[in-house]
C-alpha cells in the first residue's frame, strides 16, 4: 500500500499545527506564572507579609494541612498549620501568620495559618517561570 503526497503532506501539515499551538499555550502559561511571580514580589517589596515557601505536606486532613515551610528570607525550615485549605507542595506564600505551640506533635514552634493571613500565594512553577524569563 503505498501513501499519496497529499495525505503525507496534510498530515505533516497537521501535525505542525498541533506541536505549534502547544508550544504558543506553554509560552502563555509560562508567561502568565511569571507575572504572578513578579506581582507577588511588588506585594512583599511593600512589606505586606513574609515569603515562605510549602517545602512538604505530610498530612491532609478535613479541616486543614500539616506542613513543612521554609522561609525564603532565612532558609529556616518550620512546622506549619494550614486552617481549612490543602496547600499545594512547593508553593510559595505571603502570609501574616504567627507561631504557637502544637499540642499533637509538642513542637514549640509551629505556625499557624488561617486563609485569612495569606495575602496571596503562587504555584511553585511561577518563580521557575520568572528566572526563565529573565534569561
Amino acid at each position: 500500500m503505498h501513501t499519496s503526497p497529499g495525505v503525507l503532506l496534510a498530515s505533516a501539515l497537521a501535525i505542525t499545527i498541533i506541536v505549534a499551538s502547544r508550544l504558543h499555550s506553554r509560552r502563555r502559561r509560562n508567561a502568565v506564572l511569571a507575572a504572578q511571580w513578579h506581582s507577588l514580589q511588588q506585594r512583599r517589596s511593600t512589606g505586606d507579609g513574609h515569603l515562605l515557601q510549602v517545602t512538604q505536606v505530610y498530612q491532609r486532613a478535613r479541616r486543614g494541612s500539616k506542613a513543612v515551610v521554609t522561609w525564603c528570607d532565612t532558609g529556616l525550615r518550620q512546622d506549619a498549620w494550614f486552617w481549612n485549605w490543602h496547600v499545594p507542595p512547593g508553593a510559595y506564600l505571603l502570609v501574616n501568620a504567627g507561631s504557637g505551640y502544637g499540642p499533637h506533635s509538642h513542637n514549640p514552634n509551629v505556625l499557624y495559618v488561617h486563609p485569612t493571613q495569606v495575602q496571596t500565594w503562587v504555584p511553585a512553577q511561577a518563580a521557575r517561570a520568572a528566572e526563565r524569563q529573565a534569561a
